[in-house]
């Protein structure tokens, strides 16, 4: 038996019957699709107009900074290098003690940084009272959509001077040393962390600190907290090694002033005392006490200039940030874009109607065309 060179080697179970959809069946999908696209749609419509107008509005403020470029020398002291030198200390300034710029956002992510500004004091437009940050971010929190829509504050009154609740942790007596921080604490730490966007400019070094709050007031308050708390850090932690060293100089500068006038009192003394009297002993003992007394007197002179010294090298290195977009009251709200979450919630419940449609079709065997058998 011969194959013909015109018959498919395909099996013929596999071309029996295909599916042949015409521009008829489409319209009859869209016909039979048509109150469900409509009732869903209203569904989504509903849905997005609940869920647009249950978010409270948001309020942006920004502040734009350029912190002063670190040199990573001390030749900017000028001849105070010098100077020191005689005195025993170097002014030279590693590059690394410097905090990069493109580490500054990783300062306003951590915890610690949300635990301070969660303590820091705020004025609320809408409640019209000052109350510290955690307070006002707890009141946001209990809102409902209804007080939204009428303006009540429900017990917010009441919520500003009742003592928080005592919270267990891990480590009452803090054997540990570690940080602690309650379930309420470490959510409104994140919640704050997330409102706070801070950014870099890799090109021209500036920085910019974005804060988006529901009220304008407090809006503009957390970026200036915000910038303080970097400034702060930034500050102490460039000027910490050399703050030190100017403490530890202050007690020396104590103790040897002390121990100069203690000298000089002795030598002063010694001399009142033995006036009349010119034998060797008498001469050798004043020596020892006027050699005590310049010994004392050197080293208070010396720690004393290096005091001075470590004085300069803190203001030295005590960095500038140059403002230059200070924080402002927002006066028009920066989201929720409720139109456009509306129109969003409309388009998918559109879709979930064309689904809905096209799987009822399917299971109940009435999908797009009929089967036609291959000849």
């Amino acid at each position: 038996m011969t194959v013909s060179a015109h018959q498919s080697p395909v099996p013929s179970d596999v071309d029996d019957e295909f599916v042949q959809i015409r521009p008829a069946d489409l319209r009859k999908f869209l016909q039979r699709s048509r109150t469900a696209v409509l009732g869903f749609a209203l569904l989504g419509a509903v849905a997005g107009i609940y869920y647009a107008f249950s978010k409270p509005d948001e309020y942006t403020s920004e502040v734009i900074v350029m912190p002063e470029a670190s040199s990573g020398g001390g030749g900017g002291m000028g001849n105070l290098g010098s100077i020191a030198g005689l005195a025993g200390i170097s002014l030279d300034n590693p590059a690394g003690e410097a905090v990069r710029p493109d580490l500054y956002p990783n300062v306003l992510e951590s915890i610690p940084f949300a635990l301070d500004l969660l303590k820091q004091p705020v004025y609320a437009k809408q409640y019209r009272t000052t109350m510290p940050l955690q307070t006002y971010l707890k009141r946001q929190g209990r809102e409902t959509f209804l007080d939204r829509l009428t303006g009540s504050t429900g017990d917010a009154a009441d919520a500003a001077v009742r003592p928080p609740a005592p919270a267990s942790l891990p480590d009452p007596k803090n054997y540990s040393r570690a940080l602690q921080i309650t379930p309420e604490q470490e959510g409104l730490a994140n919640a704050l962390i997330s409102r706070i966007t801070p950014t870099i400019d890799r090109r021209t070094g500036m920085v910019t600190i974005e804060a988006k709050m529901p009220d304008p007031v407090v809006s503009a308050t957390v970026a200036r907290l915000s910038l303080d708390y970097l400034t702060n850090y930034i500050t102490s932690y460039r000027t910490q090694k050399i703050r030190n060293q100017a403490a530890f100089l202050t007690q020396q500068v104590e103790q040897s002033k002390r121990r100069y006038q203690s000298a000089e009192y002795a030598l002063e003394s010694y001399r009142d005392r033995n006036r009349s009297l010119y034998g060797g002993l008498a001469r050798l003992e004043e020596q020892r006490l006027q050699a005590d007394y310049l010994l004392a007197q050197t080293v208070y002179n010396d720690l004393s200039r290096q005091l001075e010294q470590a004085k300069i090298r803190v203001q030295e290195e005590t960095p500038v940030f140059k403002m230059l977009e200070p924080p402002r009251i927002p006066l028009r709200k920066s989201g929720p874009r409720r139109t456009m979450i509306i129109v969003v919630a409309i388009v998918a419940g559109m879709f979930v109607g064309f689904g809905w449609t096209l799987m009822r079709m399917l299971f109940s065997g009435q999908l797009f065309g009929k089967r036609t058998s291959s000849t």
